[in-house]
């Protein structure tokens, strides 16, 4: 049964994982496209009038207006309460997984924010914005530093994936003609290998393989073409790899040694 404090943190997890979802709506739209995320006001794409504070609460405003602009009638796309829901549960799910350390919990916090906006502009747009991986590069060694692991080994670890992307692109490049990986997903892997340290690399490559594999095929088959984004494979099995290391851990133990 959950305590009344529990069931506190649990709801403050879900607000502020709606705030943080609103701002990855926004993040996610915006970076790609090059637009400012601090001084652009929001408006309706239907009417172009300017949203005020009551158009703009994470996923409420959506349901009670039924999924329509207040002004023009016209709809508003799913994306938002989506990606806000969307991010509501992941901080729900790092909360139960992280305790009560607020400073695990916050840099954990940051990293679902961040791996949402790279996963949305990476289905989206097919970039995953170097603003994004600039904030999340200090967040994981952070991270590390609080769980006492080796930072120095992890700045290694990163060193090593990014070098190994880089080569297997340009050999992909050399053998087919075209990038088998875009350049951010080259210095995602560095991101990763930040997070993970050595010990979980191999794990995280190969589910995001896996994960590649089911997204590719979902792609094709929606009649997107045989080109897909590997951001959102490679921004979900580093999500499970730091929530629930054992899954990466198991993937190892059917490696031959």
């Amino acid at each position: 049964m959950i305590s009344p404090d529990g069931l506190l943190a649990g709801l403050l997890a879900v607000l502020l994982g709606l705030v943080f979802g609103s701002f990855a709506t926004a993040a996610s739209y915006r970076l790609p496209r090059l637009l400012p995320l601090a001084s652009a006001r929001s408006i309706c794409p239907g009417c172009g009038r300017i949203l005020g504070g009551w158009d703009l609460i994470p996923l409420l405003s959506w349901l009670r207006n039924g999924g329509r602009c207040r002004h023009c009638g016209q709809p508003v796309s799913w994306r938002y309460p989506a990606i806000e829901a969307t991010t509501a549960a992941l901080f729900v799910v790092i909360w139960w997984r992280a305790g009560v350390d607020l400073g695990q919990l916050a840099l954990l916090w940051l990293t679902a924010t961040g791996l949402v906006v790279i996963t949305v502009a990476d289905f989206e747009a097919g970039i995953i914005p170097d603003a994004v991986l600039l904030v999340l590069a200090p967040v994981a060694l952070g991270l590390r530093w609080l769980t006492g692991q080796d930072v120095v080994e992890a700045l290694a670890t990163a060193v090593v994936a990014m070098a190994l992307a880089f080569a297997l692109r340009n050999g992909f490049r050399r053998l087919r003609g075209y990038d088998g990986l875009g350049m951010g997903d080259v210095k995602f892997l560095g991101v990763a290998g930040l997070y993970l340290g050595a010990l979980h690399m191999a794990g995280f490559i190969i589910l995001a393989g896996l994960l590649g594999v089911v997204l590719g095929l979902g792609w094709r088959l929606s009649g997107r073409g045989a080109t897909f984004p590997f951001g959102p494979a490679l921004t979900l099995s580093l999500l499970l790899g730091i929530l629930f290391p054992q899954c990466l851990d198991a993937i190892i133990g059917l490696l031959p040694s």
